[in-house]
């Protein structure tokens, strides 16, 4: 039976979960091949890259990564980054995705009998909102001192069941995309997130259609038409989202004024940046600030 650890014990990786909160101004890793993970970033940021796609993480995001996915980790940063990752045991995983993927007579009938299923994962950055109860709680647990680690193992399953929800999501994400064939409508839901990752990647600069489509290797209309039935917003809506929650972070993180986030998130027009942050958040960035730290 797996268990569950906290810190850096890689050379478990795979045979047990394994929990871990870091800190780090630096730090650099490359062709890692590991458990599936879920990858998030309580400050800062930090990017994780598979082969030529890379994803930076944030506090606002959540990268979902794969068993035997190989991929570096860069983090290079004035200010200390903390990282909050969480692998999962092969063991786990299995039985969780045998549950929720198997048939329920097979199930019933050979209950310990688990299929070497794999969570299918999805690379993409999704919203950290998502997953945050359960990584919080996660994390509130510290060490897991004796007496804990039945609670830790539950948190455990609650976020992998979170994240085999996110199957249907996917699938539903497809349904709503123009073509008749199934395997038409996968390649174009991969060719949407292809240009949301470049989106993902890009959104403090300024927004550029044609340069995603390219990346999505699709026509500025058709790349506009499919996102938005993807991901329910047209892709300068999803890149304005993107903004302006990093605005918020950074307001609440670092000592920053009001016009320096203004620009470093990729707004030219400070009264338009205040009125759109404003709109989302319901309080003007200034008094957002003065609640974090006390100065405008």
């Amino acid at each position: 039976m797996s268990d569950i650890l906290y810190g850096p014990r890689f050379e478990r990786l795979g045979q047990d979960s394994i929990v871990l909160n870091a800190r780090a101004r630096r730090h650099q890793v490359r062709a890692v091949q590991g458990p599936l993970s879920i990858k998030h970033v309580l400050q800062g940021e930090a990017t994780w890259s598979i082969g030529t796609q890379r994803f930076t993480v944030d506090a606002d995001t959540a990268l979902l990564l794969g068993r035997d996915e190989i991929y570096d980790l860069d983090l290079a940063a004035a200010q200390p980054v903390e990282t909050f990752v969480v692998f999962f045991s092969h063991e786990i995983e299995a039985d969780a995705c045998s549950t929720r993927l198997g048939r329920l007579q097979q199930l019933l009938d050979t209950p310990q009998q688990r299929r070497h299923e794999l969570l299918p994962v999805s690379r993409r950055l999704w919203p950290s909102l998502r997953f945050q109860q359960a990584l919080h709680e996660l994390r509130g647990l510290g060490d897991f001192p004796p007496g804990q680690s039945g609670a830790a193992e539950l948190r455990l399953r609650s976020l992998l069941d979170l994240m085999l929800d996110l199957r249907s999501e996917v699938r539903s994400e497809r349904e709503r995309l123009a073509a008749a064939r199934p395997a038409t409508r996968a390649e174009l839901h991969r060719r949407v997130l292809l240009g949301k990752a470049w989106l993902d990647e890009c959104f403090t600069q300024p927004f550029d259609l044609r340069a995603a489509a390219r990346v999505a290797c699709l026509a500025p209309h058709h790349f506009h038409r499919s996102f938005k039935a993807v991901l329910r917003c047209s892709p300068f809506a999803y890149v304005g989202q993107r903004r302006l929650l990093k605005a918020r972070r950074l307001l609440q993180q670092q000592a920053l004024s009001v016009t320096e986030v203004c620009l470093a998130v990729g707004y030219a027009s400070l009264p338009t940046f205040t009125r759109q942050f404003r709109l989302r958040f319901g309080v003007a960035p200034g008094r957002l600030r003065r609640g974090a730290d006390g100065a405008i």
